[in-house]
């Protein structure tokens, strides 16, 4: 269901004139439905609901009809009808010859007549209706899944004609569902190469002339699908070196601590950054963050790696201990200062770490966490400056 509060101010009061609108149409259909049952006493219309206007006056008129013919069956012969046209006449013919039962007949018979044609022009009401609003809607025989209504071409409604047949086998599965005679909504997908497309659906069971069926209204979503993954994207993965970010590291690691679980937390700084920076530039910079990124993506199997910052990396390891830990960064790093050798670059590149391993029992807090492993970077970082040259 659209909510007003999800779309920019400008578009608000649209958004409830729209669904002001389509519950008026539903009404109208739920009305429509119960007179060509016999239900006059029923009343499913909103205050105001100008659309179902000419339904509620056939109701009322169909009420006091009704009020009419009780009374000439118990004998009030003095009842005459003047609003309903040819069925005026014949009811006002029964009246004065009701002994004649073949006229009571005939205006049995022109009653239904003319309710079946009420029917009739609500039912072409509705597709009037329908076929101004942009949403796409459907509507199936829920036995025979014969179509009955479809109020645009699916060639202005799909951005890959090719997904109909993905439209049409999602419908099949909805009817043949134990759930096809409840009103839902569900989320649905169509995807094709290179992108996909996203519908709101609607269904609600109803009654079509004669026929049970199912209406299926299709909103589109996939603009606002698309902007969704983007800020999830955003959210979650550092634009630059495309590791996870600090948000979804620090998410991630909360929700292990809270689960008791047993893992690793490995706290990484790349060494001579601000040098590289202040001296070779940003871009220099930016290289070899993502340099080191590569190389600890490495681990990705068996390893979330985070983007804290600047140049601040974080390692979460379910199957590592301390000293493995220790041992898998220290390889990497000795690879990472070899290759300074190889190369001819005005510094060095090298990384200091620190490695604190959590467990199950523990109940320390991750900023607590954190900082015993910046801790134990720093003192690593201290104890190989000798090995690092500018």
């Amino acid at each position: 269901m659209l909510d007003p509060a999800d779309f920019p101010e400008g578009f608000r009061d649209f958004v409830k004139g729209l669904l002001y609108y389509v519950q008026s149409v539903r009404e109208a259909s739920v009305l429509a439905s119960d007179i060509a049952q016999g239900e006059l006493d029923t009343n499913p219309l909103s205050p105001g609901n100008e659309v179902a206007a000419g339904l509620k006056s056939l109701q009322a008129s169909l009420r006091h009809l009704t009020w009419q013919t009780q009374q000439i069956a118990k004998g009030d012969y003095q009842q005459h009808v003047s609003f309903m046209g040819n069925f005026s006449e014949a009811m006002n013919n029964m009246v004065e010859q009701l002994a004649e039962r073949r006229y009571a007949l005939e205006a049995a018979m022109e009653a239904q007549e003319l309710k079946s044609q009420a029917l009739q022009r609500s039912i072409a009401v509705f597709e009037d209706i329908t076929a101004q609003m942009s949403q796409l809607i459907i509507v199936l025989n829920k036995d025979t899944k014969e179509e009955l209504l479809r109020n645009h071409p699916l060639d202005q409604v799909l951005l890959e004609p090719a997904t109909e047949g993905q439209l049409f086998e999602w419908l099949g599965e909805q009817l043949s569902s134990d759930r096809c005679s409840l009103k839902v909504t569900r989320d649905m997908d169509l995807t094709f190469e290179g992108g996909f497309q996203s519908f709101s659906v609607q269904q609600h069971p109803y009654i079509w002339g004669e026929h049970e069926a199912v209406v299926f209204i299709f909103t589109d979503t996939t603009a606002s699908r698309r902007a969704f993954l983007r800020l999830e994207k955003i959210a979650k993965y550092d634009p630059l070196t495309n590791a996870y970010s600090r948000h979804f590291g620090m998410m991630l690691f909360n929700q292990w601590l809270e689960q008791r679980q047993r893992f690793s937390l490995c706290f990484i700084d790349l060494d001579n950054l601000k040098y590289v920076n202040d001296r070779l530039g940003h871009n220099e910079g930016d290289k070899y963050i993502l340099l080191v990124a590569q190389l600890l993506g490495s681990f990705s199997e068996d390893a979330v790696l985070c983007r804290l910052g600047g140049d601040e990396f974080m390692l979460l390891a379910r199957d590592w201990g301390e000293e493995e830990s220790e041992r898998r960064l220290e390889v990497l790093r000795s690879k990472l200062v070899a290759d300074n050798g190889k190369r001819k670059s005005t510094y060095n590149r090298s990384m200091s770490y620190g490695v604190v391993e959590v467990g199950a029992n523990d109940d320390l807090h991750a900023s607590e966490l954190l900082g015993m492993a910046d801790e134990k970077m720093y003192f690593y970082k201290r104890a190989h400056k000798a090995e690092r040259t500018q």
